[in-house]
């Protein structure tokens, strides 16, 4: 991981032994034979369910390739956290849940812009206050026992925008790399305190954050401390990724960068840390958990 630098004028300094230590890699790119056998494209259908309806803690919309639960496949799955705004509660007024029926993954299934290189649902929960790690952990085992057949559990992947960022590294930091179910996540603005992090605990997980320089509503260095403090432990770990969009080529809209991730708008936009010029599903379809 690069860690991200404030500092346009610091230089790197080349040791004199030309001896370099091979750096240890904790987490590697797993085998794809598990995707071999599922489609490449194909087209989604929308489903969901009220808070309520089922015995989950949240109501949610799921955009699925038709053939998920059918065909007798097993998909990886991505599990997406809303922000703020779109916070509501299904039970009381279903219109509630179209508000997470349009945002970053899911908006770029509706617009055509969807390309992981198999195809996967996305399920987004809806939530009335902030996300909780236990309700989150109730939700993913409530996919897993409501698709027993149809879910690779060593594939699922978490990612959020701002309150969903948040919310994605609250659930990483309850129950660690271990425990958390998780094969990757992605934060899109939004991050716990560094103090709150588990640096040794989440080792193994692979993640990817972003964040805009000029984020008025949390500032970027919320993401960069953390991914600072990951790199000082353990150092140029390849599954571990920060990307912080100078933002000096944003007209406005500094804080919502969940769209241009996911459609892959972003790809050119000036940037520091690592590089984001990858699907950022197919990045996270790199990772698998161990069987």
């Amino acid at each position: 991981m690069a860690a991200c630098q404030q500092n346009d004028d610091v230089e790197a300094t080349v040791p004199n032994d030309a001896t370099t230590t091979e750096i240890e890699q904790l987490a590697l790119v797993s085998d794809d034979t598990d995707l071999v056998n599922l489609p490449t494209s194909a087209t989604y259908v929308k489903e969901q369910s009220l808070k309520g309806e089922n015995t989950s803690p949240y109501g949610y919309v799921v955009r699925r390739p038709e053939g998920f639960g059918t065909d007798g496949k097993q998909y990886p799955i991505l599990v997406f956290l809303h922000g703020f705004g779109n916070r509501g509660n299904s039970a009381n007024n279903p219109d509630d849940l179209n508000k997470v029926d349009q945002g970053a993954a899911i908006r770029a299934i509706k617009l055509g812009l969807w390309s992981p290189k198999v195809a996967l649902p996305v399920f987004a929960p809806q939530t009335s206050a902030n996300w909780e790690g236990d309700e989150l952990k109730k939700f993913i085992e409530y996919l897993i026992d409501t698709y027993p057949n149809a879910i690779n559990t060593n594939r699922i992947y978490l990612s959020g925008f701002s309150m969903g960022g948040y919310g994605t590294w609250t659930y990483l930091n309850s129950f660690s790399y271990d425990a958390s179910l998780i094969a990757a996540a992605v934060s899109l603005a939004g991050t716990v305190d560094v103090n709150d992090t588990k640096i040794e605990g989440l080792k193994l997980m692979p993640f990817w954050m972003f964040h805009g320089q000029r984020d008025p509503t949390l500032p970027v260095s919320r993401s960069t401390s953390v991914a600072n403090k990951f790199e000082a432990q353990y150092p140029d770990q390849n599954h571990q990724k920060i990307t912080v969009f100078t933002q000096d080529d944003f007209d406005g809209q500094y804080h919502r960068i969940d769209h241009g991730v996911y459609d892959q708008t972003f790809w050119d936009k000036n940037q520091t840390g690592e590089v984001f010029d990858v699907d950022i599903v197919n990045w996270m379809l790199q990772y698998k958990r161990p069987d």
